[in-house]
């Protein structure tokens, strides 16, 4: 690719073909994925052959670009043969399974985004995924009229924390971790 080639060309919803092997089952996720595109546009393009037209990652966004009536999608043409296409396309999307959330760091963004009043239903998790990640954030300065002050005393260097959630034992961990960077010993018991 050269500097002045483009990442992705707009291209005509019909002039592309999906993955007719495609094993990836999609259809529920359709509705999420319609719904970040409406208010943010495409993150990503999709990728397809140049030589046929064919999908070989995003076939969910092209599905959501059809429920969402548009004509035209930014598409990434690779020139792969179809057997290479096909490889790909699986390791495209398993790949992207190896990777994790760190429920606790997610958990204190999602809070810092709902303190801001912004809309949370256009990030693709369901409404008690949601409930679940954001009961595990408890503002340590809520009734401190703004705070600012440390967590703990300085001098004092452990603090016992409970944690009543389903899955305490992340939780758990993660408040272990920060805590730790921090010099500070900790003993987290559920609750």
């Amino acid at each position: 690719m050269s500097i002045t080639e483009s990442a992705a060309e707009w291209v005509a919803v019909g002039d592309l073909v999906p993955w007719d092997q495609n094993p990836r089952v999609n259809d529920a996720a359709v509705g999420k994925v319609a719904a970040s595109i409406k208010r943010f546009g495409f993150g990503a393009p999709i990728v397809a052959r140049r030589a046929d037209g064919m999908v070989i990652a995003g076939h969910t966004r092209l599905k959501a670009a059809h429920a969402l009536g548009l004509y035209r999608v930014p598409v990434r043409f690779l020139d792969l043969d179809p057997a290479d296409a096909k490889m790909l396309a699986l390791a495209d999307n398993r790949v992207g399974e190896e990777a994790q959330w760190d429920d606790g760091a997610l958990s204190v963004i999602l809070a810092s985004m709902r303190a801001d009043d912004l809309d949370l239903d256009a990030l693709g998790f369901s409404n008690g995924e949601l409930e679940v990640l954001l009961d595990q954030w408890i503002d340590p300065f809520e009734g401190e009229g703004g705070g600012g002050g440390p967590l703990v005393d300085p001098s004092e260097r452990m603090i016992r924390v409970t944690v009543p959630l389903a899955d305490a034992d992340a939780a758990r961990e993660a408040i272990v971790r920060v805590l730790a960077d921090l010099g500070v010993t900790a003993e987290v018991s559920g609750g």
